[in-house]
């Protein structure tokens, strides 16, 4: 959580000094462009106004101070100077590895235009050089006339190598703005995370089961304390709710069974005091399975309140152990309605689980099977392992379902029209468990008639 809200306070600052940074830079760039020209272009009129009077002699005399003033300018740290005459004949330049003087540029557009007047600036990539020059010509006037023009150049890699200058004091302005912002991200972080840290604890604590944890209110900003509170409000209304659920759970265990039980003995004693008829004991039998019925429906209710309300806590279980004591019980009953009951179960498979629900989706499992199976009919019981899982199966040759009837078939109180005498709370009661123990429950038609049952369980970690 601290590191989440950390790397996103980072990744707005980040964010904010890329936005600013970099059109500076590209703004830096053209600025210093710009007063480089303007530079060149003063210089070029200061040394076009001392060029006038030798432009017009052109007498060598008169020259040689021009020359050594384009001299003393370029060891000033100053661009390569060339002055032409009218005919864009070289007649000075400072160029100190060559001596260009008496060749024309007349093919050479900046010169052209200086000439006509007009005052020329851009860059072009020099051949004779190997470089880009960035360049400003100006014409020379001696009253109305032009005798000539004067160039001024210089290396573009002069305006980048100022311009990386520059943007080095941006970069350590930019990380000292970043140091500090992590500085404040590191506090707000911390702030923020721990409120809601606390709050984290308290509701993986209830999911969990744990109804009395309560988040701290009194750590982080104003909404976070709110949160928690409220959090802390639904927590108590839950745990009230919750704790009455299982006192009804368990009262009325007591209380409901009770008559139904005086019910079942009164039953038995009027089967006694009768007079024996086919009609009489119809009747009765009629009334003990109603009463069988309502004794199943009230176990399958309170399973699922008991396994809605109680805290979750899972136990590593041997579902091979218990699948094989369940698989046991329900022999003797599968052999007097002619069924078959083959099983293969590994040894030692281990699961993690709530408390009885191995047990319970396995009878619930195989009273289904046996429910709908006829005389002669074959149930198949598996429990293997499958990677990091241990797979429960339950098959039967009955009936089977339709697609709509699957979909159904874990919905409490509902039954299939398989002709099978349910509460419609058994399957209800192994979805209830699966998913308390963190298990995966389907059911699947055959291709050869009938139903797969089956569970999935993890195995406990090591």
């Amino acid at each position: 959580m601290r590191r989440l809200l950390l790397l996103s306070f980072l990744g707005i600052v980040l964010i904010a000094l890329a936005v600013s940074t970099v059109p500076f830079a590209l703004f830096l760039q053209s600025v210093e462009r710009d007063r480089l020209l303007t530079t060149l272009e003063r210089d070029a009129f200061v040394l076009a106004g001392r060029s006038e009077e030798a432009l017009e002699s052109l007498d060598a005399d008169d020259l040689a101070p021009v020359r050594d003033l384009a001299t003393d300018y370029r060891e000033a740290g100053g661009a390569r100077v060339v002055i032409v005459d009218t005919t864009a004949t070289v007649v000075v330049t400072n160029d100190s590895q060559e001596n260009r003087v008496g060749i024309s540029y007349a093919s050479r557009p900046e010169f052209a235009e200086a000439l006509s007047g007009v005052v020329s600036t851009g860059e072009r990539y020099s051949d004779t050089l190997g470089i880009t020059l960035v360049y400003v010509a100006v014409p020379v006037f001696s009253g109305p006339a032009i005798v000539g023009a004067v160039r001024l150049t210089f290396d573009r890699a002069f305006i980048d190598t100022e311009v990386n200058r520059q943007l080095t004091g941006i970069g350590l302005v930019a990380l000292t703005t970043l140091a500090l912002g992590a500085l404040i991200a590191i506090v707000l972080s911390r702030t923020l995370s721990r409120g809601l840290k606390e709050l984290d604890t308290a509701a993986l604590a209830m999911a969990e089961g744990d109804f009395a944890m309560r988040a701290r209110d009194d750590v982080g900003p104003a909404e976070i304390r709110a949160l928690s509170r409220a959090f802390n409000d639904m927590a108590s209304r839950v745990g009230t709710l919750v704790e009455t659920q299982r006192r009804f759970a368990s009262d009325a265990s007591h209380q409901l069974r009770t008559p139904i039980t005086a019910l079942m003995l009164r039953v038995g004693g009027l089967r006694e005091s009768l007079k024996p008829g086919a009609k009489n004991l119809e009747r009765l039998d009629a009334i003990d399975a109603e009463l069988s019925r309502l004794n199943r429906l009230i176990d399958g209710l309170l399973t699922l309140g008991r396994a809605g309300s109680q805290e979750v806590t899972r136990e590593v279980i041997d579902a091979s152990e218990v699948s094989r004591e369940r698989l046991e019980s329900w022999t003797s009953l599968a052999e007097e309605a002619g069924i078959s009951l083959t099983a293969k179960i590994d040894k030692g498979l281990l699961v993690s689980a709530v408390p009885t629900a191995v047990e319970q989706i396995v009878d619930v499992f195989l009273d289904n099977a046996l429910s709908v199976s006829d005389h002669g009919g074959k149930i198949e019981v598996s429990v293997v392992a499958e990677g990091a899982q241990v797979v429960i199966s339950v098959s039967d040759q009955g009936p089977g379902m339709t697609p709509e009837e699957i979909s159904r078939a874990f919905d409490r109180f509902w039954r299939g029209s398989s002709g099978y005498e349910g509460t419609g709370l058994g399957l209800a009661v192994v979805k209830q468990l699966a998913e308390a123990s963190g298990a995966q429950v389907s059911l699947t038609s055959r291709a050869a008639g009938g139903i797969l049952a089956q569970v999935k369980f993890n195995a406990p970690h090591s």
